[in-house]
């Protein structure tokens, strides 16, 4: 049994599933099974078929609301430097928290999911970051957990067994989506708004970058389904031209192609979610 399948199986056996993810190259951090993150398992036997295949695989663990925990990742390359942003939000010192240094010099911080709100991915400019810097792993995403040779350790000071899991500082919570504060109009066809907000969303899965599909696919299909929730753009149309957009994207893992069917279950699955939380509407 190598140490890395006994950090898989010692996560595992704390209630966190696991996948193996790519350790070196360009597609490091990248799921290394079909369905990457949703076959996530504590099952002993598949952790073992999949270790003993990679046995230097990183140890991937879904986040969000369901596993108990959400991250903020805290970021450092070039200008940017998520902990000047900390500082900048009156974190200079960190909350009391579990955390992990990363390989690039960052740092995620695990914290309690909110009771009364869900905290998705955010990346980048999207509309959801914090800052420069930080950006959130919470439902659809998932993190690279500590392991022999990963790069990535856990503070001596704040781990999981100093710290308990802190909630998140309200301060430190993703901004609301700009499509959050505009008013939706129910229509029966397709509105200027509505038109340029799906224009909108199947340009970004389109031309999304490597790393950044998946995060993507579920933030702008869920938008989108908010707005059909409120009735001011047709489901099934707009459902078709995300699915369309979503068939697009490119392979950056030739070994790995995207799958039309995968493709479908992401948008279905993120519309789906975002037609159960509609947009706040109005009557003309």
């Amino acid at each position: 049994m190598t140490d890395t399948l006994d950090a898989a199986l010692g996560y595992a056996h704390r209630g966190w599933p696991v996948f193996p993810c790519h350790w070196r190259g360009e597609y490091r951090k990248r799921p290394l099974i079909q369905r990457g993150l949703h076959a996530a398992t504590c099952n002993e036997g598949p952790i073992g078929d999949w270790w003993h295949r990679w046995p230097g695989a990183l140890i991937g663990v879904p986040t969000g609301r369901t596993n108990g925990f959400v991250v903020l990742d805290v970021d450092v390359r070039g200008s940017v430097n998520g902990f000047d942003t900390l500082a900048e939000l009156g974190f200079a010192i960190l909350p009391d928290t579990p955390m992990v240094h990363t390989a690039g010099d960052g740092l995620h911080l695990y914290f309690e999911p909110p009771k009364h709100a869900e905290i998705r991915n955010t990346a980048g400019d999207r509309g959801t970051c914090i800052g420069p810097g930080l950006d959130w792993r919470g439902k659809g995403g998932y993190i690279i957990v500590p392991s022999v040779g990963s790069g990535y350790s856990w503070d001596p000071h704040c781990n999981l067994d100093t710290a308990p899991l802190a909630l998140v500082p309200a301060a430190l919570l993703p901004h609301v989506r700009n499509y959050r504060r505009v008013t939706a109009r129910p229509t029966t066809g397709l509105s200027p708004y509505a038109e340029a907000a799906l224009d909108s969303a199947c340009r970004r899965i389109i031309t999304a970058s490597d790393g950044e599909q998946e995060p993507t696919l579920n933030a702008e299909s869920f938008g989108i389904g908010t707005l059909a929730g409120a009735a001011a753009i047709p489901a099934d149309f707009a459902r078709r031209a995300l699915i369309w957009a979503a068939r697009q994207v490119r392979d950056f893992d030739h070994g790995r192609p995207w799958r039309a069917a995968e493709l479908e279950n992401k948008v279905n699955r993120a519309f789906e979610d975002g037609l159960h939380h509609p947009r706040q509407t109005c009557r003309a």
